[in-house]
């Protein structure tokens, strides 16, 4: 049985993107169907649940959340071929943690002559990350609400963008306040910027 203070989580995670997003829920641990004349954007990304996370809500969600945002924009699919790496998410006030692990080759031993992106989501801190975003609740619900306007995909709210520019704004007091950390991202900026468009419903 999760802790109220992780239900309350999750139950606010569903309202947003219930409120940003239109894709159905996908079965879990399947991958995201190809999308045909999309190229180079046609592959199926995997994207699963390790056995530790099965019980994991959160980690769920993020499973969900990404599988509907590849489905519903897959120019989305780039980004998330690109990505190769390990990011760990940690909700201090809703005492859950996962770690989100990229793999633009596929996991080690897929014998497949063309292997396809996967993503695999495990309880915990799994292994060392190459990135650890740490905070409460409020900024893991804001990270996938950015604001991705700009040309180049940054994450900056366009003019007349209030909810994007209230987005901006909570996340820089949250890292003001010294209540929202991420850890490794000078060192590893371009995996973070690319996980900010794979996880944000806008874009």
């Amino acid at each position: 049985m999760q802790p109220p203070s992780q239900t309350s989580l999750l139950r606010r995670l569903a309202g947003v993107w219930r409120a940003r997003s239109s894709p159905p829920r996908l079965p879990n641990a399947s991958a995201t169907p190809a999308v045909v004349g999309a190229p180079p954007t046609s592959f199926a990304p995997r994207v699963t649940l390790a056995a530790s996370a099965e019980e994991n809500g959160l980690a769920i969600m993020l499973g969900d959340l990404v599988r509907q945002n590849l489905e519903a924009k897959p120019k989305k699919k780039v980004d998330f071929a690109a990505l190769d790496g390990r990011v760990a998410i940690v909700a201090d006030d809703a005492d859950v943690s996962l770690t989100l692990v990229f793999e633009k080759r596929g996991p080690a031993g897929d014998s497949s002559s063309m292997p396809a992106p996967t993503l695999t989501i495990h309880d915990g801190i799994e292994g060392i990350p190459d990135v650890t975003i740490r905070g409460p609740s409020e900024a893991i619900l804001a990270l996938s609400n950015m604001p991705l306007a700009t040309p180049m995909g940054l994450p900056l709210p366009s003019p007349g963008d209030g909810d994007g520019l209230k987005t901006v704004r909570e996340l820089a007091r949250l890292m003001r306040e010294g209540k929202l950390h991420f850890y490794g991202m000078l060192l590893h900026m371009p995996l973070v910027m690319k996980l900010t468009r794979v996880m944000s419903v806008n874009g």
